[in-house]
């Protein structure tokens, strides 16, 4: 197929690649009540039965113990009538049918502190405009020189980033571990690299304001839409992409729980070569409903990656243009699961050259379509970025974790070695948001509150919920380990969502 992505033909070794109420019963009850009262008070010409009376009375008799007995019968057997739609103190794994349709946003290259780093709304937010004061986040400008001027992030992010950072494994290693080549008996994970890698990778000699582009951070005012939906949904901000390099590999972990040892943007993913079984094939096969929604610009669709994909003429018809997303949700025609490819990469994904307020608009348009469907009371919406573009963070990301299978990726590091990565790590914090009635208004979601979540919250936590959602199979350890979020729905869903997000801002 004639996809490509950026420049797929080459690996990164520099940097890689948005009605009246119805009587309850105690009303019948009490209608039934006043009734019965009027004829207690009746007088009586007489207090004996006539034949009449007691003809009546054995008939009632017969009917109330038929009726008992016909309802400890489908109590027994589980078939009692429907009962009328009612908020209910389910535990959250039955509520679950409450949530019909899921819409997946995922847009490009944003880490969590970059988007989400001035948030100030809710102090237990764990970002960079809520560390204590003598705990700034900052990176030396020469990771191999301590007494190297200190690069510390600032609420001065641009509206276009001057540079696309690397967002390679090796720079991802070098970002984390100031290492290309990381050993975990030795290196721990700092976070203490993006200034560095950013110096190297673009030559910047002295230009530190420049280099300090990798570790700045938006003010809430820049970024209206993405704080106004932090403010009114649930955000995470333990919630880590799948791998510690580039955009596809990602999105194969985001829809198939592993990328079949992929750890760069190659021909494979816009040749439809990847041979594993996907979320869409899994869909397809339990007869649920799916539409990948494509607003991509010269390279493939996300559920194009798969080669069953590419061999069924049924999931190729359920990729469809951008615009239909809009007369879909309009409708009220959304399939159970939407998936939405944005564009790449200069207008309204995020990921450099595209300006903020474009990506903030592709989202805003993205929510209100959703909002005001006829469906947003079923429906719950999850708003992630792919990975973090090379963009700085400074919680570091998991180790030791379940690779989705045993296949390794090796590429060359910018000091001309090979280094080889096992897919045993996660990537660095992306901002993420649960957008639906049926969620908290302006939570944070930390590590899993269940104890019987064993993982963390990262890209594969999306299969996770969906695989018990629709009683799907688990696809790979590494969604069997993610930990999934449906204890967080709502057993009875708010009334107070905004119809409407604000403007996006040019700064």
């Amino acid at each position: 197929m004639g996809w490509l992505r950026g420049e797929s033909d080459q690996r990164p070794a520099s940097p890689a690649d948005s009605e009246e109420p119805l009587l309850n019963d105690t009303d019948h009850d009490h209608s039934r009540r006043s009734s019965q009262d009027e004829e207690i008070q009746r007088p009586h010409k007489t207090t004996s039965f006539s034949r009449a009376q007691t003809v009546t009375l054995s008939i009632l008799l017969t009917t109330s113990i038929t009726t008992v007995s016909v309802l400890i019968y489908l109590l027994a057997t589980h078939k009692l009538p429907p009962q009328p739609n009612r908020p209910t103190n389910r535990p959250h794994h039955q509520n679950k049918a409450l949530i019909k349709n899921v819409v997946v946003l995922v847009q490009e290259n944003l880490s969590f502190d970059t988007l989400a780093g001035g948030l100030t709304y809710n102090p237990d937010i764990n970002n960079i405009a809520n560390l204590p004061l003598n705990e700034r986040f900052c990176n030396p400008s020469n990771i191999t020189d301590p007494s190297s001027p200190l690069v510390c992030a600032q609420p001065l992010a641009k509206n276009i980033a001057a540079d696309d950072p690397d967002h390679s494994i090796a720079g991802g290693n070098f970002q984390v571990y100031g290492t290309d080549h990381p050993d975990p008996s030795i290196h721990k994970p700092t976070m203490q690299g993006f200034v560095s890698e950013q110096i190297r990778a673009y030559g910047i000699n002295g230009d530190l304001n420049r280099a300090a582009e990798v570790i700045n951070y938006y003010k809430p005012e820049h970024i209206p839409v993405f704080a106004t939906l932090a403010e009114n949904y649930l955000l995470f901000d333990r919630w880590f992409a799948a791998v510690p390099g580039p955009t596809n590999p990602n999105r194969a972990y985001l829809t198939s729980g592993t990328s079949h040892g992929h750890g760069w943007n190659d021909p494979s993913f816009d040749h439809s070569s990847l041979p594993q079984t996907s979320v869409f094939q899994q869909l397809t096969e339990a007869n649920i409903s799916w539409i990948n929604y494509s607003n991509a610009t010269g390279f493939a669709p996300d559920a194009l990656f798969y080669t069953w994909t590419a061999n069924s003429e049924q999931a190729r018809n359920a990729i469809k243009p951008i615009d239909q997303f809009y007369t879909d949700a309009a409708a009220g025609t959304l399939p159970q699961f939407t998936w939405i490819n944005p564009e790449c990469c200069s207008y309204t994904s995020f990921h450099p050259p595209s300006p903020t307020d474009l990506g903030e608009g592709f989202v805003k348009s993205i929510y209100e379509a959703i909002r005001n469907s006829p469906q947003w009371n079923e429906t719950l919406f999850i708003l992630t970025f792919d990975e973090h573009g090379g963009f700085a963070d400074h919680v570091a990301p998991p180790e030791n974790v379940p690779p989705g299978d045993d296949i390794p990726y090796t590429e060359v590091a910018r000091d001309g070695h090979p280094t080889t990565f096992h897919f045993d790590r996660l990537g660095i914090r992306v901002p993420t948001i649960l957008i639906s009635p049926w969620v908290e208004k302006g939570g944070v979601v930390h590590a899993p509150a269940l104890k019987k979540e064993k993982g963390e919250y990262t890209h594969t936590s999306i299969l996770k919920y969906v695989s018990e959602l629709w009683g799907l199979k688990i696809l790979t350890p590494r969604v069997e380990w993610s930990a999934s979020f449906g204890d967080l729905i709502l057993k009875k869903p708010r009334a107070d969502t905004p119809a409407r997000l604000p403007e996006p801002v040019i700064f």
